[in-house]
Parts: structure tokens; sequence; C-alpha cells
């Protein structure tokens, strides 16, 4: 692996101002391909009005030495990262530059050689040159360098179905890549003032309006990049596009995934989108009987009373409308270490229907369950657990419910209740 910090050769380059020639000469001095790939990129830019504004705010001697000090912060412990995703060291580039505007990251080739650039003009512009988001941006970038390396990265996208297809697999691809090289699941760099809840609460909504502009053959741009947003939140498709991974890695290792086609692709996007989480009306609390046996159930009664008196909230995940999990929580079950009014809340009635079972299902439902209780105003969170019930303890632990509140024996045999504080 090469890395080039041109930061130094910014600043001397650029003293008196920026100028196109200098720029190509400076360029031309990294690569002799590269003052013709940025301007190819950059040609549908308006440069006086797009380009050059962003570039002469980014000649700024303190905020580039910044960035050329995060940059190199991330470089030297960037090794230690790459084995969780590669075998061996890989074979790139890795080059700050000052850009036009291609991007504050761009996995390409250059010299015949796949290579990260990095466009300190963007960079700037977006605030990410903290130590956080320079990792996150590296990462990212060497994602979309894994998936070429190891993949079907160039599916043709000759119509605009197809393009947006891709984009969101190739973007999935590197954020779930990012996520692995940064150790959490669920790391989003973007997530700032709740992104992240947002794009949770309004997931179904999300997958149902990609696949409707799928259907539609409309733009998803707003789905993605800095300049634009969708309902006011910027870069909501690499949320969608890992959301989708992820659901295909429920069947799939990430190298498998990495090599699928775009039919099977965009099969597996419309199965995906038709897959939600939704609150249950009690008029159809019937249709449960399909994930359990309401006849045998001597607490069915019950349980729709309280969902009819709005104690008892209860969410279904459907499969083309399908009935197939369900999860509860519920506001007040006379139990102290259940429930406190307004800030404890008790997890209720996890379950999955046999046949869909150990496909992750459990952990969407008790995710879902938690940005719930979150977005109600609850701190805290309860679930009951029999003793010898290993994969729910090991679920259930997953998610942080590790304080043990009782260890104890009722008439159904040992079990522990544990809380967890969110």
């Amino acid at each position: 692996m090469k890395v080039i910090n041109t930061c130094d050769k910014i600043k001397t380059t650029f003293k008196n101002g920026f100028e196109i020639e200098l720029w190509r000469e400076y360029a031309g001095g990294i690569s002799e391909e590269l003052p013709s790939k940025c301007e190819n990129d950059a040609k549908n830019y308006d440069f006086n009005k797009d380009v050059l504004p962003v570039i002469e705010l980014a000649l700024n001697e303190e905020k580039i030495d910044l960035v050329s000090k995060n940059f190199q912060r991330v470089i030297d412990t960037l090794n230690e990262n790459l084995t969780k995703l590669f075998k061996e060291e890989p074979d790139i580039n890795i080059i700050l530059y000052l850009g036009l505007c291609n991007g504050a990251g761009w996995a390409t080739t250059l010299d015949g050689k796949n290579t990260v650039l990095l466009g300190v003009e963007k960079i700037i512009e977006l605030n990410w040159y903290d130590e956080k988001n320079m990792c996150a941006l590296i990462l990212h970038e060497i994602g979309h360098l894994w998936h070429k390396l190891n993949g079907n990265f160039n599916i043709p996208d000759f119509t605009k179905r197809r393009k947006a297809i891709r984009q969101l697999y190739c973007e999935g691809i590197a954020m779930v890549c990012e996520q692995i090289l940064c150790g959490d699941d669920e790391f989003y760099h973007q997530d700032k003032d709740g992104w992240l809840n947002w794009c949770y609460e309004n997931e179904n909504e999300i997958k149902k309006e990609y696949l409707r502009r799928l259907d539609n053959r409309e733009s998803v741009q707003d789905f993605f990049g800095d300049w634009c947003t969708y309902k006011e939140h910027s870069d909501v498709g690499y949320f969608l596009g890992s959301r989708f991974v992820r659901y295909l890695m429920k069947k799939n290792t990430l190298e498998e995934i990495a090599n699928m086609n775009y039919k099977f692709l965009n099969k597996s996007f419309i199965e995906f989108a038709s897959t939600v989480i939704e609150r249950l009306d009690v008029k159809d609390y019937e249709k449960c009987s399909n994930i359990w046996n309401m006849k045998t159930q001597p607490l069915a009664e019950t349980w729709r009373k309280e969902i009819e008196a709005g104690n008892r909230i209860v969410f279904i995940y459907k499969i083309n409308g399908e009935f197939i999990g369900e999860g509860a929580l519920v506001l007040d079950t006379g139990d102290s270490d259940y429930t406190i009014p307004e800030k404890r809340v008790y997890v209720s009635r996890m379950i999955v229907k046999k046949e869909y079972q150990n496909r992750g299902i459990g952990s969407e439902i008790l995710k879902f369950l938690i940005g719930k209780a979150k977005e109600k105003g609850f701190s805290e969170m309860t679930i009951g657990v029999d003793k010898d019930n290993v994969n729910a303890l090991h679920l259930y632990k997953k998610f942080g419910f590790t304080e043990v509140l009782f260890d104890g024996v009722d008439e159904n045999g040992e079990y522990f209740k544990l809380m967890k504080r969110i």
C-alpha cells in the first residue's frame, strides 16, 4: 500500500491563489492521468460557480494542516484495521490531493492501480477533517476497492433502474465494509443530530419510496450525496444500502454478495422493500395466528384487551403482507421490576414463525423495539427470559440486556429479569 500526502505541495503551489494551469502542473506531478481524469469528471459543473469557490475556501493553511495531521493519524493505524477485511495488505494507492470537487473520496484506477483519491477541497467544505470523519471516509472508499477486488463491482447500468440498484448495492457494501473495519455494525459517520434514529424510524417509508422510484424510472439522486437531501436528510441511500446488504447477509457471506448479478439483486431488493415492521391494529389481531397458535394460548384474550386499552403496543414483522414475527412494548405490567411509568418499559412476546427462525428477524424486531422505546422517551427496557433459553439469552445480551434485576424461579421454572439502559 502506497500513501501520498500532497498537503505541503498544495500550500506552496497555491500560496498566491488558485490557477488552473498551476493545478494541472501540480496534478500531473502526482500522475500524468490525474489532470484529465479530474477535468473529465467535473466537465458538467459550472467551474466558476460550483468548483472555484470551494477550492478558494479550502486554500487555508490552518485547515489544510488539520486535514494532513488527521489523515496521518488514520494512516498510522490503518494496517491494523485492514486485517479485519483483507487477508493480506492490499496493493492500493491512497492519495490526499487537491481536486476539482471530484468528491471527498473517490475509489478509482490511476496508472493501472486501484487508488483512493481524497479531495482536500471537499473534505474541508464538508467539515470532515476531524479524525473520526477522516477515518470513516478512508475506510468507506477502501470498502469500494475491496468490492472491486473481490466481486462484481461494475454491474452494467444502462437503464435508470439498473443504475439505482447498482448505486444502492455498491454503497451498501462499502458501508458494511466501513462498519466491519470500525468494529461497529451500527456505525454511520453520517449520524449527526439524530440522523440514524430518523432513518430507523422512517425505514419502511424509505424502502417503499426507493422501490416506487425504481418502478417509475425516477431519479434517486436525492438519496445520495452531500449536495441534496431526501426529506431534509442527506445520505439516506447509504443507510438504505447498508440495510439492504445486511438483509442479504442473513443468507449469504459478504463475498457471495459482492459477486451477485443485477437480476438477483433486483429481485432481492423487491423482497427487501416488501419487508416491513408496523404497529398492529387490533382489528388485525387474529392474523397473529399465522405466527403462533391463538387457540392453545390461554393469554390470547388478555393480550387483546391490553392492546385495546393501549397498554400493550405490538409490532408485526411482515413479508409481502404476511405476518412473520412480532414483539411488543408493555407500559405497565404491575411489576416494578419490569415497568416504571415514563421510565422503564417491558419487552414482551418476541416471537418469529418457526420456518423463518435463524434468519436474523428476531434481531431486527428487537432493534426496532429499542428504537421505539427511545422514541417514546423511556430510558430503561426490561425482558424476562428462561435460563435454559440459550438462543434468547444470547440475543438479549448482544443488544445490551445485561443487568440482572432478578434471578429466581416461578411455576414455569428458573428465569432472569434483565434490563438495558437506553
